[in-house]
């Protein structure tokens, strides 16, 4: 009887559905430690040179050290199906932190005596290192006609572009969400299309897709989705074309529906049903393509038209132009009546590179850009990519940088030695570049000319378009994070999105001049120098001669690497940078003021990587001394010492 039955249950288990486990083979582990070490002559506590711009937090500071562990978990289902997971701590906690718990003491609102204090319980969860599920996908190939893979959950969005949905930056990497179908049409056509979750925070009005605290009539960012698709083809040899759209909708509910308005009541129209209305939509779309012509390798030719369109409703999203002194990631047009309308805009560039043509080591470059002054990729790239030819304006010798399509930049949560990115909107103009190599000897030299879509008289800067306050001079993104204050009161300079003024009649010129030598005679050697010079005028109001900006920026940078052992290198720089600003900074009420500034900065860098340990460490004093001839605004003086450090070991 009982081997019947024991029979009988054996069958059971057989025949009932089971989850296909994987096999513990089919795992993939991988960790990661990382700790950094920051430094500055200052009181300010954390590691990172600037972190929240708009509202205190305890992450942002230059000294103290932190650790962060990630772990990676790959799976292979089966043949067509793989999935992956990261799990990574929350940053923020220094080491000298080990008795925070993350919690907020039970009388927090009204202690205002201990707000630090030895309970544990007062930093928050920033500093409770617990373990943050990121990166969550699964891909599988599925009998589905045309389909190649299916893709389910994070993304980087690198798939797209610039101009209409870009690659997020680092530390946001794999927090977006999508569902993706990618396959192909043959041989020569390929497609992605997909639904991703909107963030709540960046992407809209006030960099929202709808919060109560920042708009009263909003809260529902639950159902708020873009929808985005790409066409590749290589229709003969040598073309490669793009063809790539996103559509994004924030909805909220509506707040006349009555099923909010009052008591459910039949004879009210409530129906347990609460209607939608859109709080903001945008469209933006790119053709690109490449083509490099079979019987003369050395030419290609890259071009690119866009366009945008974005669209705020203003009875759920909050007019941030008039609202917060002229902060907004979109402008708000209004028609001849002042009523709505939507900010639609066109950009377009081309680039012609020829390699080498001569056989002798000289190429040449050549770019036109063409930026309309409404266009905007309010979803596109934020930071960490650069779409245009030219050096630009803000980067240094030492910190590099580059231009985007957008009002909707991140120049933040950065360390002092990380790249700054500025905002192209209204640029019109063109590059010429000229390279040589040769084998030892690198070289280049750039002129670029600038004109100015958003030239304007009487631009509506107080209710349409955003002029983000600061938008005068050159912006000195070393001493941005050298004061833990992103409100730019120290005078450093235009914020790089301000790209909308009242009064405006602007042109840049530029000249940037790169070398890098490897030194004959004494393996390991590299000297790389930069010189730069920015001219940049602007004759503002135009019946007012007083108020004409004229500035030259002077850059003169220098630096030899030394590669001692396979494992350590060291590197020692220096950079003077002087600039001469006449009627920089004032108002058409009071004048306008003229200011110098003269910086200094010397930088010491190492590497050393032994075992699958990595160790960098750099050490920087900069000094400024900045001439105010505006009354009221006394001469300053900056002598910084920073230094950052980190160690890291993978397995």
């Amino acid at each position: 009887m009982r081997t019947w039955l024991a029979v009988a249950l054996l069958g059971v288990v057989v025949a009932a559905p089971v989850p296909g486990w994987a096999e513990t083979g089919n795992f993939e582990l991988n960790g990661k430690i990382y700790t950094k070490f920051m430094y500055k002559n200052d009181a300010s506590r954390g590691c990172l040179s600037l972190s929240n711009p708009f509202w205190p937090d305890n992450i942002g500071g230059s000294n103290g050290v932190c650790s962060e562990f990630e772990l990676n978990i790959q799976g292979r289902v089966s043949k067509y199906i793989t999935s992956g997971v990261r799990l990574q701590s929350r940053w923020g906690a220094l080491w000298q932190s080990w008795w925070e718990n993350g919690d907020i003491r039970w009388d927090s609102p009204t202690d205002t005596l201990f707000t630090e204090n030895t309970s544990g319980e007062s930093l928050g969860m920033n500093y409770a290192q617990y373990m943050k599920l990121r990166g969550v996908w699964i891909r599988a190939a599925l009998p589905i006609p045309t389909v190649r893979w299916v893709s389910i959950g994070a993304t980087d969005f690198g798939m797209f572009n610039e101009w209409t949905i870009g690659k997020s930056r680092y530390i946001d990497r794999d927090n977006g969400n999508g569902v993706f179908f990618e396959g192909n049409f043959g041989d020569q056509v390929r497609y992605l299309a997909g639904a991703i979750a909107l963030p709540k925070l960046f992407i809209g009005p006030r960099w929202t897709t709808g919060l109560k605290d920042a708009d009263p009539l909003a809260g529902f960012w639950g159902a708020d989705w873009a929808y985005a698709a790409k066409l590749d083809a290589d229709p003969i040899e040598g073309l490669n074309v793009r063809l790539i759209g996103n559509y994004i909708h924030d909805w909220e509910a509506d707040r006349n529906d009555p099923d909010r308005t009052g008591l459910s009541d039949r004879t009210r129209g409530t129906d347990r049903a609460v209607a939608l209305e859109p709080r903001f939509q945008a469209i933006n779309g790119s053709l690109d393509g490449r083509y490099t012509p079979p019987a003369y390798e050395p030419l290609t030719i890259t071009g690119l038209v866009a366009l945008s369109m974005n669209r705020a409703n203003p009875e759920y999203a909050t007019n941030a132009v008039s609202g917060d002194q002229g902060f907004s990631p979109i402008t708000y047009l209004q028609d001849a009546n002042g009523d709505p309308r939507a900010s639609v805009g066109a950009s377009g560039k081309i680039l012609v590179e020829v390699n080498d043509p001569l056989e002798m080591g000289l190429s040449f470059k050549a770019e036109y850009f063409n930026i309309s002054t409404n266009y905007n990729a309010i979803f596109g790239s934020r930071r960490e990519a650069d779409v245009l030819l030219t050096d630009g304006i803000l980067p240094t010798g030492f910190i590099g940088g580059g231009q985007l399509p957008t009002l909707n930049l991140a120049n933040e949560f950065v360390d002092f030695d990380e790249p700054w990115f500025e905002s192209i909107i209204g640029w019109n103009g063109a590059t010429g570049l000229v390279e040589y190599a040769g084998g030892a000897f690198n070289a280049g030299l750039e002129y670029s000319f600038i004109g100015y879509n958003t030239n304007a008289q009487d631009r509506d800067v107080d209710n349409q378009y955003p002029d983000f306050l600061y938008t005068d001079g050159f912006t000195d993104i070393q001493s941005y994070t050298a004061d833990f204050d992103y409100a730019n009161v120290f005078d450093r300079g235009r914020d790089p999105r301000s790209v909308y003024h009242q009064f405006q009649d602007r042109q840049t010129q530029l000249v940037v001049a790169n070398a890098e030598l490897l030194v004959p005679g004494v393996d390991g050697l590299i000297a790389r120098g930069k010189l730069k010079w920015v001219h940049d005028t602007d004759e503002r109001k135009s019946d007012n001669p007083n108020d004409n900006y004229t500035g030259n920026l002077y850059l003169l940078f220098g630096q030899v690497q030394y590669q001692w052992t396979d494992e350590l290198k060291t590197a020692l720089g220096y950079e003077y940078q002087y600039w001469d600003e006449s009627r920089r900074s004032g108002s058409q009420e009071t004048g306008f003021y003229d200011y110098f500034t003269t910086k200094h900065t010397g930088r010491f860098t190492a590497g050393y990587n032994f075992g699958g340990l990595t160790f960098s460490y750099l050490l920087e004093y900069f000094h400024k001394d900045q001439d105010r001839d505006r009354p009221g605004s006394p001469d300053q003086l900056w002598n910084v010492w920073r230094s950052k450090a980190t160690v890291e070991v993978g397995w």
